[in-house]
C-alpha cells in the first residue's frame, strides 16, 4: 500500500518551488488525495504488523519498544496527511494565504521529521526484535536492523543532502518497505502470531 502511495503523486512535486508544487497538486488532486490516502492506510497496517510481532520470537520486548516508538510517532504522520488532504489541496485552489499555508507546511515539515526518525527507529527495533528468532532467515533480521538504523541516523543528522532531499532516506515508504525484508520470509515460512 505504500508503495502504491508513493508512486501515485508526480515525482517533480516534492521538489517544486511553492507556487510550483501548488500547481501541480491543483492539476492532479485525485492523485494527490489517493496518495495521502494510501499513506494513512499503510500506516495503521505498519502499527498492525508491529503489533503482532510483539508475540513472535526471543525479542518480544524490542518488538514492543517497537510498536510503542511507532504509535507514538505514526499521529505526526497521520497529521502531516490530513495536512495534505484538506489544507495543501485548499491552498492549492487559492482558497488559503500562501503565507499562511508556508508557515503550517514548516510545522507539517517537522512532524513529518519527528515520524521518519521514530519510524525508522521502530524499523530498527523491529529488526532487532527478530534476531536469534529461528524460523526468521538472519540475514533479513540484520537488513531490517542495518537499514531502520543507517535511515534514522541520516535523515536525524540531514547530511550528505541527496539529490535536493535531506538525505537518501527522506522518503516515507521506506519506513513501510524495509520490514517486508522481514514479513516476507515470515509469511513464506507459514511463521503466525502467538497470542
Amino acid at each position: 500500500m505504500g508503495t502504491l502511495a508513493a508512486s501515485v503523486p508526480p515525482g517533480r512535486v516534492f521538489m517544486s518551488p511553492l507556487p510550483e508544487y501548488l500547481r501541480i497538486i491543483r492539476e492532479n488532486e485525485w492523485r494527490w488525495r489517493a496518495s495521502a490516502w494510501g499513506f494513512a492506510v499503510a500506516t495503521v497496517l505498519m502499527a498492525i504488523g508491529l503489533l503482532l510481532t510483539t508475540s513472535v520470537g526471543p525479542g518480544r520486548l524490542y518488538a514492543g519498544a517497537a510498536f510503542v516508538a511507532f504509535v507514538v510517532v505514526a499521529p505526526c504522520w497521520l497529521g502531516t496527511l490530513a495536512l495534505r488532504l484538506e489544507l495543501t489541496v485548499s491552498a492549492a485552489k487559492g482558497r488559503v494565504d500562501p503565507a499562511w499555508y508556508d508557515a503550517i507546511g514548516k510545522w507539517s515539515t517537522s512532524l513529518y521529521g519527528f515520524f521518519m526518525v521514530g519510524g525508522n527507529a521502530a524499523v530498527s527495533l523491529l529488526g532487532i526484535s527478530l534476531i536469534g528468532a529461528p524460523r526468521i532467515p538472519q540475514w533479513t533480521a540484520w537488513t531490517v536492523t542495518a537499514l531502520g538504523a543507517v535511515e534514522m541516523l541520516w535523515f536525524w543528522v540531514g547530511r550528505p543532502r541527496v539529490f535536493g532531499m535531506r538525505g537518501a532516506f527522506d522518503l516515507p515508504v521506506l519506513v513501510n518497505l524495509v520490514p517486508l525484508f522481514v514479513a516476507i520470509p515470515m509469511a513464506a515460512d507459514g511463521l503466525s502470531p502467538i497470542f
